[in-house]
């Protein structure tokens, strides 16, 4: 089982602009980046767009090969849960 607070340290590091202090944070931040609810609704790209685009930034990332695959783990069982994948 992967430690959710691991996680989150992980995911911080890749939005320096963004305070996220506590898991819940954490997985609203990653549901309104799936969504793309911070781009206007005309632009929107669909979920599995936005699932893809987060996978490649966190594969474009400093984080060590084990640490992106937690992160990738982790995102993933959220969008499959949230869009039954």
């Amino acid at each position: 089982m992967t430690d959710p607070h691991l996680v989150l340290r992980l995911y911080a590091s890749l939005w320096k602009n963004r305070p996220i202090n506590s898991i819940e944070m954490m997985n609203t931040s990653i549901m309104s980046d799936l969504y793309d609810e911070n781009t206007h609704p005309r632009l929107r790209r669909t979920p599995e767009e936005k699932y893809m685009i987060t996978r490649q930034l966190i594969c474009d990332s400093e984080l060590t090969p084990e640490q992106q695959r937690l992160l990738n783990d982790y995102i993933k069982v959220i969008y499959e849960q949230t869009f039954n994948k």
